[in-house]
């Protein structure tokens, strides 16, 4: 098994993901130099700031919300406590995650919350869908985002990512602004700068799932760290993999893949976590 401890992993994984936002920051700053040179690098820095500071507390109660979850009592899950309390302790997190019930069918669940508010949320058909070996796993999976930071990293590079996109719109329209300048005083026009703005907002959004793709493999590897149980994980993405087709695609086309590249998917694909994970448990 992999030695987590070991600094070349660690060091590796932390130089991927600097490398990833140290790239999407200067995207940003590009185009805010563009827009007002010196003057706009800062406020982009000043705006990424604020939103840093304050987004990551209004959006998780909002997707809570949306997905209609109600906090659910450790008493009532004598269970899911026991492993939440076992996970958290191992992971040297103060605090045990605050668990919420999402009343649907799919096979989900997800972390949310910044600091000490942070909060696992988990489906009803995951609960009925998984043995305790795999929900163990599922858990120790979306622990391990708490204990890595993933949800600041991941929060921090979405508002880059918007952030560019804003600013790359404010650009279009100034330079729709000053055409009529380019064509009366005959002015090149800077195409340089508008293939600039073209291709920021794209590649900062593919900067961003791949962040994301990154950290969900350093979860999984996280997550059976923890639980020393590669194959409880390995059978739970499985069953979640299983579940996620269609009933149509069960019977009509059973060898059914999602398409489209990877680059555009927020997750790894569960086949390549499989096979990392079953490479690790060797």
């Amino acid at each position: 098994m992999i030695n987590f401890s070991e600094p070349i992993y660690r060091l590796r994984n932390t130089l991927h993901t600097f490398l990833l936002l140290a790239g999407m920051i200067f995207l940003a700053g590009s185009i805010g130099w563009l827009i007002a040179g010196a003057v706009g690098v800062v406020w982009s820095l000043i705006i990424g700031m604020i939103l840093t500071v304050t987004a990551p507390r209004l959006t998780p109660r909002l997707i809570l919300y949306l997905y209609n979850a109600t906090r659910l009592p450790y008493q009532q899950s004598s269970k899911l406590a026991e492993v939440i309390t076992w996970l958290t302790a191992n992971s040297h997190i103060a605090e045990n995650p605050k668990l919420y019930y999402i009343p649907s069918s799919a096979m989900l669940a997800f972390t949310v919350g910044m600091n000490k508010d942070k909060s696992i949320a988990i489906s009803d058909g995951l609960l009925r869908e998984l043995n305790i070996r795999e929900l163990t796993a599922v858990l120790a999976h979306e622990i391990s985002h708490i204990k890595s930071n993933d949800l600041w990293i991941l929060s921090v590079a979405d508002i880059i990512s918007q952030l560019t996109r804003a600013m790359a719109l404010i650009a279009y329209l100034m330079i729709i602004l000053y055409f009529p300048l380019y064509v009366i005083e005959e002015i090149k026009i800077p195409y340089l700068l508008i293939i600039l703005l073209i291709l920021a907002p794209t590649a900062s959004a593919l900067m961003q799932l791949a962040l994301s793709r990154t950290r969900e493999f350093n979860a999984d590897m996280q997550a059976i760290k923890l639980t020393g149980d590669p194959d409880g994980l390995i059978s739970a993405l499985i069953k979640i993999e299983h579940y996620d087709k269609s009933l149509l695609k069960k019977l009509f086309l059973p060898s059914f893949r999602t398409s489209g590249p990877s680059l555009l998917r927020t997750h790894p694909d569960t086949d390549e976590r499989i096979e990392r994970l079953r490479l690790i448990s060797k």
